[in-house]
């Protein structure tokens, strides 16, 4: 269980406690909710009398409460004595069920997985069921552990956390965001578990594509290139991970799937983002609730993140921080069904050692350096002083040009990290104009960013680290972080 051992902690103090606890764990399709849960209860708390119902997609709330009440004859093996119609009467047979089953001070567990897709728009009455089982039967058993498990995290969020009129608001006891693995993470995943040999821009590189989703991870073969993995997997019209995109979106968002797509599509095209604003001219239409409430949970969902410009708290701009859906919409999405279908196999392969990809890796390296921001403090050893960070540009007057820092870290005492993030085969060489246009950054930051006191720290981030040379030195570095220190 790589980078779990918080969340198992968390549920297991949940079981030995003298009371019954409501668990929400939610987080990106695939990510490993289902395997977490599973893995907790099938290996450290045997105990437990544990139940287990999945939502399935596309099916109406009268088949989904068939099936409820089939898995609780699998579980439980009881039938029920009368004909059950409705959500109310289902949860009074799971009640009815685990009294039958409980021994004395026994745990039981009921993990309810893809809950969103039960009763997407509460049209059977599920919510105000499940409400009621919880309020009625499971606080007074006082040894039940009801765990509400999803990926679609917006509707999580919105029929859960903060639904005031819902039978469940304030209920919650605890909340679970699992997250995809983080760079480090990846790492050990893919010598430990997978049995690569690879090294850390290898590691990056597969990041860049797949991100640290579990289940994509998983489907790696450690006797193929990683390259050759990427061909088979997503190139392929038959590969595993040829249309998850588009089954993610659809699974997720449901009728909202398409105008969610365009959205993502926009944000592929411009490396620096956009604003909300920008956004919605992008795509016709006024900038207002819509694209707010899109925007939102597409940044709920993970896909996209919003980055503040320093000093100023309106206009973030929105950038694809999902790598997976970064690469798909830059290498995958091009393509018709009949042009991957005549694709050669080795097509990626081919493509890494193009200019193109070359462009495109340092672009999303710089995402992967702004998703790794926590691995990025600790090198550094700063993270318990850092109040936020972001982005910074000046567009440029009569006196001076413009200047963009993409990347910069503000600290307490106005201290700021600028870091340039360089994603290379060998070590980067600074040259003469690379040197001068970092200094003219700084100069400009600190004319027009800057009010009062400030200590500014240059910081390369980098593949294989910078080569040392006198416009190195030139520029007094205060950090060359190589990938290596990064995932130590």
């Amino acid at each position: 269980m790589i980078g779990r051992n918080k969340e198992l902690e968390i549920l297991s103090n949940a079981c030995e406690q003298d009371e019954s606890k409501l668990i929400a764990v939610y987080g990106r399709r695939r990510i490993g909710k289902t395997y977490l849960i599973n893995h907790m209860f099938s290996e450290h708390k045997k105990d437990c009398l544990f139940f287990r119902f999945t939502g399935s997609y596309m099916l109406d709330s009268s088949t989904q409460l068939e099936n409820f009440i089939e898995a609780i004859y699998d579980w439980f093996k009881c039938e029920p004595s009368k004909d059950i119609t409705n959500w109310m009467s289902g949860f009074n047979f799971l009640k009815k069920a685990i009294s039958s089953s409980q021994t004395p001070n026994q745990k039981v567990v009921i993990f309810l997985d893809e809950i969103p897709w039960i009763d997407k728009k509460n049209s059977g009455g599920f919510i105000g069921a499940l409400g009621y089982f919880w309020n009625e039967f499971a606080l007074s058993n006082k040894n039940i552990v009801l765990i509400l498990c999803g990926s679609n995290s917006s509707w999580i969020k919105n029929k859960i956390f903060e639904d005031s009129n819902g039978p469940l608001y304030q209920r919650l006891d605890i909340k679970i965001h699992l997250k995809p693995f983080d760079l480090k993470e990846t790492k050990e995943y893919l010598i430990k578990e997978k049995n690569f040999h690879i090294d850390d821009k290898t590691i990056a590189e597969t990041y860049m594509v797949l991100g640290g989703v579990a289940k994509y991870l998983s489907l790696l073969d450690s006797s193929k290139t990683i390259a050759q993995n990427i061909d088979e997997l997503i190139f392929n019209i038959d590969g595993h991970l040829n249309k998850e995109y588009s089954e993610v979106l659809k699974s997720l968002f449901d009728a909202k799937a398409s105008y969610y797509s365009s959205i993502i599509k926009i944000l592929s095209q411009k490396q620096s983002g956009f604003t909300q604003t920008e956004l919605a001219n992008a795509l016709g239409e006024k900038s207002g609730s819509k694209i707010k409430d899109a925007v939102a949970e597409l940044s709920e969902a993970g896909f996209i993140m919003p980055l503040s410009k320093l000093g100023s708290k309106i206009n973030a701009k929105y950038i694809i921080s999902d790598p997976f859906v970064l690469f798909y919409n830059k290498w995958v999405s091009e393509f018709s069904k009949n042009e991957l279908i005549s694709l050669q196999k080795p097509y990626f392969s081919s493509v890494m050692n193009s200019q193109k990809y070359a462009i495109w890796s340092g672009f999303a390296f710089e995402v992967l350096c702004l998703v790794s921001i926590d691995l990025y403090l600790q090198t550094r050893m700063t993270k318990g002083l850092a109040k936020s960070y972001g982005y910074w540009n000046f567009i440029g007057n009569n006196e001076d040009s413009g200047a963009q820092i993409d990347f910069i870290v503000e600290y307490e005492n106005s201290v700021y990290d600028i870091v340039e993030c360089k994603f290379y085969n060998s070590e980067f060489t600074i040259s003469k104009d690379y040197k001068e246009n970092l200094l003219h950054k700084i100069e400009m930051f600190k004319k027009y960013a800057i009010k009062g006191k400030y200590d500014i720290k240059l910081v390369m981030l980098t593949s294989y680290g910078c080569q040392i040379n006198s416009h190195y030195n030139a520029l007094n570095m205060t950090s060359n972080i190589s990938l290596n220190e990064l995932l130590v």
